[in-house]
């Protein structure tokens, strides 16, 4: 019927363990790529909310719509990634990787509301760059050192 022979309770245990590592190891390996992954996406929207100010609708309406495509393209390669990543993630991580993207978009879509003061100031872009790719990047950096 069954040509191998049982596992002693020993090299059960010792399956189990090698079992606990490998998952150990899948796990630090995703929740750093991950990390990684959030750092990146939340510099890509925020330049994108700074990049944005400059290429008002009213002013260019080409260069308006290249950035608000490279914003879909973003979202659509993070959503992709986070697919794939979500399996190997440890507990919370999801729950903080939505938190901190949901936190993201919504400063972002303030930053395109800020379109009707018509901000052209370098600081003032800079300012946006850094508030919008805050939570991700803030939240992504925590990932890799854990």
């Amino acid at each position: 019927m069954n040509s191998e022979q049982p596992l002693t309770p020993e090299q059960q245990l010792e399956a189990l363990g090698r079992a606990q590592a490998d998952m150990d190891r899948a796990i630090g390996y995703g929740s750093r790529l991950m990390g990684w992954y959030c750092i990146v996406v939340g510099l890509a929207v925020g330049a994108l909310a700074a990049v944005l100010q400059l290429y008002r609708p009213d002013e260019n309406k080409v260069g308006f719509f290249i950035v608000m495509g490279l914003y879909v393209l973003v979202i659509l390669g993070s959503s992709l990634a986070y697919r794939k990543l979500y399996r190997s993630l440890p507990q919370g991580y999801s729950k903080r990787y939505g938190m901190a993207f949901g936190l993201s978009i919504g400063l972002y879509a303030a930053s395109v509301a800020l379109l009707a003061a018509q901000i052209t100031s370098w600081i003032a872009m800079l300012l946006i760059f850094l508030i919008v790719a805050a939570p991700l990047v803030l939240t992504g950096i925590k990932m890799v050192r854990e």
